[in-house]
């Protein structure tokens, strides 16, 4: 009977062997039976069970850690109070172009310019705060990029830190290109607008001094009548031209000082010039909306009010804007001659250009008119907020 519980002990023994073998190497789905004895050795085996389970999913969560960790496309440094590189993912040792033995060990500020580097990471762990700044770090090939870096602590017992590095220069090139474009398109709208005020209105003002020259000599009454007509035809066209160029220059206005001044704006221009009362309904709004969409809008208001110049013969324009948190909406009458279906198709081009841009913004646009009863506009745009 003592040979066979020897034996049984012995195995027993040989499977906790086997088992922590197998912890050893990694293997940590292996489990050891328990007997119905429950005795010490029960106990001991119980519990070494208990160890494999969390080990193993200590085990899971460190592999998916380092899979992250490794994955992140920032670079990640893991480093100690005195700023000592710890450990680094993958995106740091291709920023730097070195290999992570030539890193390890090296204090982060052999990479990275910052003063009092060691004193700042002293005062983070101090008072348990996170550090953001801009720097630059020179890589092996003495290649300088900017960055941006987070400094966080993550084990405050070891002191320990975690230094993300974003590499700034997409945003840098993005930054510089935008620029590039923006004073690009500012010399076009200068050499446009030179060109405009040139060759149409400036040749309009020569031949206006020219008719006013003849007028004052002229002593025939009917030739100087005719000089007048000539005369108030061309003050209309220049008018008309220094009305299309306020048109194109007026959306810089809505980048400077908003929508509702933009259109406020556009309306004195527009009565000013041609006589036609508005009636401006501009409900304030904190909310703010996105400069494509005002640029939209500001060009669909456009666009109306210029085909109700051109066609409507109208003497009134209502407008009425507004912003709430979901939706934007707008509401533009003229009480012009109208437009029925035959009529609508002559003035395809400005309604087109309407819906068009209606549509671009996932907006819905209404059109309600009848001849000699004026014209409804009705748009509802989505925001974003």
């Amino acid at each position: 009977m003592k040979d066979i519980n020897n034996f049984d002990l012995d195995e027993r023994f040989m499977q906790l062997e086997d088992v922590l073998l197998a912890y050893s190497h990694g293997d940590f789905s292996k489990k050891l039976s328990i007997s119905d004895k429950l005795d010490p050795i029960d106990t001991v085996m119980s519990g070494i069970n208990m160890l494999g389970e969390e080990l193993e999913e200590t085990t899971i969560k460190r592999d998916f850690f380092n899979s992250a960790f490794h994955s992140i496309t920032d670079s990640l440094v893991v480093i100690n109070n005195s700023g000592v590189i710890i450990d680094l993912n993958e995106s740091f040792i291709c920023l730097l172009e070195l290999q992570k033995e030539d890193i390890i060990g090296k204090n982060l500020t052999s990479f990275l310019k910052f003063k009092s580097f060691e004193k700042t990471i002293q005062s983070l762990y101090k008072n348990q705060k996170t550090i953001d700044f801009e720097s630059e770090i020179q890589t092996s090939q003495d290649k300088k990029i900017m960055v941006e870096c987070h400094v966080s602590v993550i084990d405050n017992n070891k002191c320990h830190s975690l230094v993300k590095i974003h590499d700034l220069t997409y945003k840098i090139q993005q930054e510089a290109s935008r620029i590039a474009t923006i004073i690009k398109t500012q010399e076009e709208e200068r050499n446009r607008v030179a060109s405009d005020l040139h060759d149409s209105i400036g040749q309009q003002i020569s031949a206006l001094k020219f008719y006013f020259d003849s007028i004052q000599k002229q002593k025939d009454d009917k030739l100087r009548t005719v000089l007048l007509k000539k005369t108030e035809s061309l003050i209309d066209n220049v008018a008309d031209e220094i009305r299309n160029i306020c048109f194109q220059l007026m959306p810089r206005s809505v980048e400077k000082f908003g929508l509702s001044d933009s259109i406020k704006q556009l309306a004195d221009i527009i009565q000013f010039s041609t006589g036609i009362q508005f009636d401006l309904k501009l409900a304030e709004s904190k909310i703010k909306i996105d400069s494509n969409i005002s640029m939209s809008v500001y060009r669909i208001i456009q666009e109306f009010v210029n085909n109700s110049i051109k066609h409507a013969k109208c003497k009134n324009i209502k407008v009425n804007f507004e912003v709430k948190p979901k939706i934007l909406t707008l509401t533009m009458i003229d009480d012009g001659v109208g437009f029925g279906e035959s009529t609508s198709k002559r003035k395809g081009n400005g309604l087109d250009n309407i819906n068009l841009r209606v549509k671009y913004l996932n907006g819905e646009v209404e059109f309600i008119s009848e001849k000699d009863k004026g014209v409804i506009l009705n748009i509802s745009i989505p925001l974003n907020t």
